[in-house]
């Protein structure tokens, strides 16, 4: 035996491979990212309060609802209308078919038959959030921070809500101005209250390094205990990159539904390429994913982007594709996001994206088979969870092994064979799933031993993959 290895604890929570921490050598296996597929256009921007520009939407599952706050904004037209925005609402009963309620609150050009919920210079691509904090009172339930548009240096405004629409200043001054020496918010934010850390996170864009040396685009953040006080800001940090390589002009930044990660679908500029000549801003870009632990430090899963501009030309430049906070759950099995598409265009809209359920990231053997040995882990829990899908002809195996790396008896990968497509399905060894007896077990190898089994996914694969407790493997896992 080598040296012992740390034990890692995950309790009952599921396990995403967004990263690889719990991951201690793959052989015939490797991590693919999936990309979102392009569903129907929710809505769009037609109406005459909104226009070219209008995007940023937050959208929120809300018990029976879907609600969705969105920048409504025009750039003004060759007829002389000058521009202006707002930030506007909409909701769902199923995150499909989108509704514009008549709100009856704003004024535009004479009539309030509108869906606008704020209008004000101190409120612009504004973030939204449900705040679950204990004791908040109900009137405070929807929080919203959102940016100041008069000059240097930038501000930040908070405002409060019982209902989601009718909004109100929770302080007079700015919660937060920028430091001097980076006094440039601009962007959308991202804002939330976070049940892990008990504190509210939020995440804005600035000029990494501050310093004067060669500047880039990225993303700071900073946290409260009370949404009044905030931290001094820090930039995140993206671990498996050197420094900042390109610039990432946005975030949507907000935590993962059903396991404890913190998202982001920062928007890459490129600012030297253009790919339409008759184009009048120069820059290119697309859409990554980023994925953390503690919403600080962050990974690229993958080296590619997440989302690429595609087949639609009028997606071929600086601003469009932009993805919102948060990830929903739409049906089951399925989760959906909303992209910005054709922005800057006279068919500027928003359409829904979806993926399976847990399905950013997965580990994939072909039908040569494979294996997934993780680092020593230990649960708490019955069952051992996984996510995967194979083939007609494909099979996963997961064993579970002890300190010293020999299967426990009863939980052999010989006992134990699955296929089949599953969002959620409890592991067996001989038709059974108990695993409680080893609940809290640290289970410790060295990398020259076999651990526990684990799920896998491919196309007519037959994957065997050797891990310590399920974590699952196509397109994400779960140790309960």
């Amino acid at each position: 035996m080598g040296q012992a290895a740390e034990v890692i604890a995950i309790g009952s929570d599921r396990q995403l491979f967004l990263d690889d921490l719990l991951i201690d050598r793959m052989d015939g296996v490797e991590i693919r990212m999936h990309t979102p597929i392009a569903r129907e256009v929710a809505f769009h921007f037609d109406r005459p309060w909104e226009g070219d520009v209008s995007w940023c939407p937050v959208v929120l599952k809300d018990e029976d609802r879907y609600r969705m706050w969105y920048r409504s904004e025009s750039s003004g037209d060759e007829n002389g209308n000058p521009p202006h925005f707002f930030t506007a609402y909409a909701e769902s009963t199923d995150g499909i078919l989108w509704d514009r309620p008549n709100l009856g609150l704003k004024t535009f050009e004479g009539s309030r038959e509108n869906n606008i919920c704020i209008d004000s210079d101190d409120m612009k691509n504004v973030a939204f959030f449900i705040d679950g904090r204990k004791g908040v009172p109900e009137q405070e339930r929807y929080k919203a921070v959102g940016r100041w548009t008069k000059g240097k240096p930038s501000r930040i405004f908070g405002m409060v809500s019982g209902d989601g629409v009718n909004w109100r200043k929770v302080e007079d001054e700015a919660l937060i101005v920028a430091p001097d020496e980076d006094p440039q918010f601009d962007s959308p934010l991202s804002a939330f209250w976070d049940e892990l850390t008990e504190r509210y996170m939020l995440y804005i864009r600035g000029w990494n390094p501050p310093d004067g040396r060669q500047r880039i685009r990225a993303i700071r953040m900073t946290t409260s205990e009370d949404f009044i006080h905030w931290t001094p800001f820090e930039y995140i940090e993206i671990d498996n990159l050197k420094g900042w390589p390109y610039h990432l002009y946005t975030n949507s930044g907000h935590p993962y539904y059903r396991a404890p990660y913190y998202l982001m679908f920062p928007k890459r500029l490129i600012p030297d390429r253009t790919f339409l000549q008759d184009w009048p801003y120069k820059g290119q870009s697309d859409v990554l994913l980023l994925a953390s632990r503690d919403g600080l430090r962050y990974r690229q899963p993958a080296a590619d982007a997440f989302l690429r501009p595609g087949l639609d030309r009028k997606n071929w430049h600086e601003r469009s594709i932009f993805i919102a906070p948060q990830v929903v759950p739409t049906s089951e099995g399925e989760m959906s996001m909303y992209s910005i598409q054709n922005y800057r265009t006279d068919s500027n809209h928003i359409r829904r994206l979806s993926m399976r359920e847990d399905g950013f990231v997965s580990v994939y053997a072909s039908n040569r088979g494979g294996a997934l040995t993780t680092h020593p882990i230990t649960f708490c829990g019955e069952t051992l969870e996984v996510n995967y899908s194979t083939s007609g002809a494909g099979a996963i195996r997961v064993g579970l092994a002890d300190e010293k790396g020999q299967a426990i008896e009863g939980f052999s990968s010989t006992d134990s064979e699955l296929f089949g497509d599953e969002i959620s399905r409890n592991v067996q060894w001989n038709g059974l799933s108990d695993v409680s007896a080893l609940s809290g077990r640290p289970i410790p190898c060295d990398s020259s031993s076999q651990r526990r089994i684990f799920s896998a996914s491919g196309s007519n694969n037959r994957e065997y993959l050797s891990r310590r407790e399920i974590i699952g493997l196509n397109r994400s896992g779960q140790g309960k």
